[in-house]
């Protein structure tokens, strides 16, 4: 895949597809863009997409350094402005779906539309928790198959494990396959426990959808809860009976959001 200079950074990126521009932001435990599997070469059907590794994994470099969703998004707008890329609709998961909030925040022109899915505005006691276990059992362990693995249990209902097992596995293999330094990680978590922009969210005009699995335990229905209704105009659905990887038990709910982008 073709890398770029970005800022202090060489990113590694891939674009699929033709028309309208979507900027595809991944989250914390994939952040790198194979990570979109089947949901990425669905998008490039409707549209032109960029997706990359984020700062920290993958094919993008991994300065050791404390990461901020600010950092985040402004190397998400440097790569938009390395590829001639004006304007986007943009889709951010999870940890992603806050590095868009800062795109949007950043440079508000360049976000033609913005879907986030299981994300949050900032995270309050019990998810800095969640967080800091989650970076110590990293450090204690390194990221390997039994972290992982353990990772994953937090993203999918009982129901979804037991007829999904080869699947599971298939993407056990892809997130071992990929670069994932321990520094990395740690640095990226550091973005998931500063990210606070609840008092700016205001400022978001742009048509915004939100999405959410309605027993999502990592990032609550509450946290989707409070963007839309911080959000002017907001648009909230909520997936009955799904956890934090709720688009793989509902494929609707990523065609909801192409057809979102369509309508914008």
């Amino acid at each position: 895949m073709p890398q770029i200079q970005v800022g202090d950074i060489q990113m590694n990126y891939t674009v699929q597809g033709e028309g309208e521009w979507l900027v595809m932001v991944g989250g914390y435990a994939s952040g790198n863009w194979s990570s979109w599997g089947p949901q990425l070469k669905r998008a490039a059907q409707d549209f032109k997409v960029l997706a990359f590794d984020n700062r920290g994994i993958g094919g993008t470099d991994a300065p050791d350094m404390p990461y901020t969703t600010h950092m985040l998004g402004a190397d998400a707008l440097g790569l938009m402005d390395q590829l001639g890329i004006a304007r986007a609709h943009v889709l951010g998961k999870s940890l992603g779906g806050a590095i868009a909030q800062q795109m949007v925040l950043q440079q508000p022109e360049r976000v033609r539309s913005l879907a986030m899915t299981s994300t949050f505005g900032k995270l309050g006691p019990r998810g800095q928790d969640m967080v800091g276990w989650w970076l110590g059992s990293a450090q204690a362990m390194g990221v390997n198959r039994c972290f992982l693995a353990g990772l994953l249990t937090y993203f999918y209902t009982e129901r979804y494990y037991e007829n999904n097992r080869e699947k599971l596995n298939a993407s056990l293999e892809v997130m071992l396959q990929v670069h994932r330094p321990l520094h990395g990680y740690l640095n990226t978590g550091n973005a998931l426990l500063t990210h606070d922009v609840m008092d700016r969210l205001g400022e978001i005009s742009c048509p915004t959808q939100i999405l959410i699995g309605q027993n999502d335990i990592i990032t609550s229905v509450e946290h989707s809860q409070a963007l839309a209704a911080a959000i002017p105009n907001a648009e909230l659905r909520v997936y009955e009976d799904t956890w934090h990887g709720f688009m793989s038990e509902r494929p609707d709910a990523f065609e909801a959001m192409l057809q979102f982008f369509k309508q914008h």
